[in-house]
């Protein structure tokens, strides 16, 4: 991974490609990042239901370190992109529940549009928790190369009006997809994964499920967080690494 730890927060090095923030048609806020090079394809990566919190921009610059120029959509931009840095659940859930299905379609096309427009031909959609859920979504429902599900729960039951629930997703696949979960999650539980994993082989699309055993909910995005599982994360990353040079770079 270019030198740089995937189970670490990404050091303070003038030569990681910088963090920016953008503005879209629509008024929706990006936080972007591009190769110092060539990009070699794009990501649209979406956050958890904290917001665009400090593990998601470091995360942004080092999938441009790695080639990708990409974009991680404000996503609660409608009410004034909070970010939930106290971790409270019931604050979060109040701009969770503010999202909606017309307005998710808007604000992920409209970050495909910013990333296909600085060149590259194909592009992923990545996400982590609630931004997961969106990602298995978008691979039903949107023109992309890939998308890539950290422990996005709505497995059984929609999240939100109109968004298919996870296993409706997989039944409706258009995108090549891989979904990492962990086994102690109690918001992906055991017969939800075995669904999902049974209406993804009845679809001919690529897809690839992985559990891992002995961790829970967000154990891979920050480093710092108390659920983080290194050795979990390492796999997942380079899960995630293989999988997208696959489909997007060769």
């Amino acid at each position: 991974m270019n030198g740089i730890s995937a189970t670490q927060p990404l050091p303070s090095d003038d030569n990681l490609p910088p963090v920016i923030e953008t503005c879209v048609t629509g008024g929706m806020s990006l936080t972007v990042s591009e190769p110092w090079g060539t990009a070699r394809a794009g990501i649209v990566l979406l956050h958890e239901i904290w917001g665009v919190t400090d593990a998601i921009k470091n995360f942004t610059s080092c999938l441009a370190a790695r080639g990708y120029i990409t974009a991680a959509p404000h996503l609660y931009h409608r009410v004034g992109s909070p970010v939930v840095t106290d971790r409270v659940f019931n604050k979060a859930r109040r701009y969770h529940d503010s999202l909606t299905a017309e307005g998710l379609s808007v604000d992920l096309e409209g970050a495909l549009e910013w990333t296909r427009a600085h060149g590259v031909r194909k592009v992923a959609i990545v996400g982590f928790s609630m931004g997961g859920t969106i990602a298995l979504w978008a691979a039903a429902t949107l023109r992309i190369e890939a998308a890539v599900t950290f422990y996005g729960s709505g497995l059984t039951s929609s999240r939100w009006p109109d968004v298919l629930s996870g296993v409706d997703a997989a039944r409706a696949l258009k995108a090549p997809w891989l979904g990492i979960y962990g086994e102690r999650d109690a918001s992906t539980p055991a017969g939800d994964l075995s669904l999902l994993r049974e209406t993804l082989e009845r679809n001919s699309v690529s897809s690839t499920m992985i559990i891992y055993p002995h961790v829970g909910h967000g154990f891979a995005l920050d480093p710092q967080g108390r659920r983080h599982a290194p050795a979990e994360t390492e796999g997942a990353f380079e899960q995630v690494r293989l999988f997208l040079e696959a489909h997007l770079v060769k």
